[in-house]
């Protein structure tokens, strides 16, 4: 063999071809570095997809304490100006729902008589559980005739709990709205929400949270988080 390739003019051995063996070697050493690529690609796409989640969750879930915080402090509010000023009666009241879905409505009168009532729907308006395990959205009905419009969505869960004043001072502990013998007694409410992500298997398993003083491990992939709050309605006089 040798000898034949020193009997070659050097133009043709610089011609010769891979063996198959080389060829072979080749392709597995590529399909490696293929095989690499695809999954950094993917993992960090699934990072980027999980971060993005998370960011709207707090952004959500952060604007929608500040959102009811601002209308339950304005409950019981009654614009001086306003001759003679009409009562906003009942300031503040609320209903359990199923699965901690609760209901709460706020009223003021700030020259004319504010009505807004907070609670979570399905698509098309229909009380959670949500089909195909869609979270349901967080809506404000302020009773203007158009009905209760979107305001945050992918809320699995909103308990709101309540502060019954003696004395000017909250008598723990707080109690949801079945417990309530006197709205007029309520000086302060905890609300509780339960934000998932939108999209499914953000996570390698099915994530345990914490969510009003119990650990449960949800049935799907979505990212979870709660947010809490409480508020002292401070335009009460209280009886």
């Amino acid at each position: 063999m040798n000898n034949i390739d020193r009997g070659l003019p050097t133009s043709a051995r610089l011609q010769r071809g891979l063996t198959l063996v080389e060829i072979l070697v080749s392709l597995v050493i590529s399909l490696f570095l293929v095989a690499g690529v695809i999954q950094l690609f993917i993992g960090t796409r699934q990072t980027y997809q999980g971060h993005d989640a998370l960011s709207r969750i707090q952004e959500n879930g952060r604007f929608a304490l500040e959102r009811m915080a601002w209308d339950i402090r304005m409950a019981g509010y009654v614009n001086p100006l306003t001759v003679p000023p009409p009562p906003a009666v009942p300031a503040i009241a609320g209903n359990d729902g199923a699965s901690n879905n609760d209901t709460i409505n706020v009223q003021w009168n700030n020259g004319a008589a504010v009505n807004q009532t907070y609670t979570i729907q399905c698509t098309g308006g229909a009380a959670p559980p949500c089909p195909n395990s869609v979270p349901a959205s967080l809506t404000l009905n302020i009773n203007d005739g158009a009905g209760a419009q979107q305001l945050i969505e992918g809320v699995d869960a909103m308990q709101i709990l309540y502060g019954v004043c003696a004395g000017g001072v909250v008598n723990p502990p707080y109690v949801n709205a079945g417990a309530v013998a006197n709205w007029n007694n309520v000086c302060s409410v905890q609300i509780n929400l339960l934000l998932a992500s939108l999209n499914d298997n953000l996570v390698t398993q099915p994530q345990t949270y914490f969510y009003q003083g119990a650990f449960t491990t949800a049935t799907d992939r979505r990212f979870r988080q709660a947010f809490s709050t409480t508020v002292a309605i401070r335009n009460r006089i209280l009886r």
